[in-house]
C-alpha cells in the first residue's frame, strides 16, 4: 500500500513539473509575441488567378465561359451586327437615290466668286529657293495635265493653249525658267466652282485682272521696278463668259484660266534691295465694260507672291 502511495505522488509531482515547464514556455512565447503565419505573395497569387480566369480545367471554361457560351454569344452578335450593316446598307442606297450627280442637293449657301487655282504650289514664285521652284514647277506641270487630259462631253470645253493663255499656255519649259539669263513664270487664275452661276451680261462681260498688292504684312513693294507682269489674254481679249453657267465637270468641264506672267528684269533685281523684293500680286474677278471695271459682288482675291535675288549686301 505504501508503494502505491508513493508511486502515485511521483507521479502526480511529475505531472506537476510537466505542467509548469509547458506554461513557463508558452509565457516566454507570449512575451516574444505572437506566432504569424506566412503570408501568400501576392503577385503569384494574382498571376495564378489570371491563368485560372484564361483557362480553368476544373470548369473547362474560357474567359469565364464555356464552349456553349461562347458559341451562343457569337452567334448572337453575327445576327446583330449583320441587322446593322444591312439597315446602314439600305439607308445609304436611299441616300445616294436621292443624289443627283449633276445637280447639288443643296445650293445657294457657298455660291461666292472666289478666284482660286487647285494646286496650292502655284500661290508662290520662288526664285531664290530650288526646292521651291521644283515644286512651282511640279504644280504647273499637274495643272497643265489637268486641263490638257479632262473628261468631259462639252465641245465648248476650256482648253489649254497658247491661243488661251498666251505663252504660259505652251510647254512647261518654255514659260517656267529660273536661269541665270532669265527669270520668269506664269500664276494661273480661275473661279471657283458655283452651280449654275453666270456673269451679269448687263454689267459687262467677266474679265480677270491683277495689280501689285502690299501683302499681309503691308510690306510689299507697290511698284516693283524688277517685275513685269503681264495679265494673259489682256481684259480687252479675255472671253469667260462662254464657259457660263457652269454646271458640271461632265457637263462643263474644268473652268475656264487666265494666266498671270511674271518676268524678272535681271539688271533691275540686282540694284533692288532686301525689303523691296518682298513682291506681292492680287487678282479679283470683275465686270469690263466701256473701259472700266467694276468687281464682281461678293468676290474675293486670289493673292500670290514672287520671291527673288535683290542687291547683294557690301556691294
Amino acid at each position: 500500500y505504501l508503494s502505491f502511495i508513493f508511486r502515485k505522488q511521483w507521479y502526480q509531482r511529475r505531472v506537476r513539473d510537466t505542467n509548469y515547464f509547458i506554461q513557463t514556455n508558452l509565457s516566454k512565447a507570449s512575451g516574444m509575441g505572437e506566432v504569424q503565419e506566412k503570408k501568400p505573395n501576392g503577385c503569384v497569387e494574382g498571376f495564378k488567378g489570371f491563368c485560372r480566369f484564361l483557362y480553368n480545367p476544373d470548369d473547362n471554361t474560357v474567359f469565364g465561359r464555356t464552349g456553349s457560351s461562347w458559341g451562343k454569344i457569337l452567334i448572337f452578335y453575327l445576327i446583330f451586327y449583320g441587322c446593322l450593316a444591312g439597315f446602314f446598307a439600305i439607308c445609304l442606297h436611299v441616300m445616294m437615290m436621292t443624289i443627283d450627280p449633276e445637280e447639288p442637293t443643296v445650293v445657294g449657301r457657298t455660291n461666292k466668286p472666289v478666284l482660286a487655282i487647285s494646286e496650292s504650289a502655284l500661290y508662290k514664285m520662288d526664285f531664290k529657293s530650288a526646292e521651291n521652284w521644283k515644286e512651282y514647277k511640279t504644280a504647273a506641270g499637274n495643272l497643265m495635265d489637268k486641263y490638257k487630259n479632262q473628261n468631259t462631253t462639252n465641245e465648248n470645253k476650256f482648253e489649254w493653249s497658247t491661243t488661251s493663255l498666251g505663252e504660259c499656255g505652251g510647254k512647261l519649259e518654255a514659260f517656267a525658267v529660273n536661269s541665270d539669263d532669265m527669270k520668269k513664270g506664269c500664276f494661273f487664275l480661275g473661279l471657283n466652282r458655283i452651280y449654275n452661276w453666270a456673269p451679269d451680261a448687263d454689267k459687262g462681260k467677266l474679265v480677270f485682272d491683277c495689280s501689285f498688292d502690299a501683302g499681309p504684312a503691308g510690306s510689299g513693294n507697290l511698284d516693283p521696278a524688277a517685275v513685269e507682269m503681264t495679265v494673259q489674254p489682256s481684259i480687252e481679249d479675255q472671253s469667260l463668259d462662254s464657259f457660263y453657267p457652269w454646271k458640271s465637270l461632265n457637263a462643263n468641264g474644268l473652268q475656264p484660266l487666265v494666266a498671270v506672267e511674271i518676268s524678272i528684269v535681271l539688271n533691275e533685281a540686282t540694284k533692288t534691295v532686301k525689303k523691296d523684293t518682298e513682291t506681292h500680286v492680287k487678282c479679283l474677278p470683275y465686270y469690263y465694260s466701256n473701259g472700266e471695271k467694276t468687281q464682281v459682288e461678293d468676290s474675293s482675291a486670289a493673292k500670290f507672291q514672287v520671291i527673288y535675288q535683290g542687291k547683294v549686301e557690301g556691294e
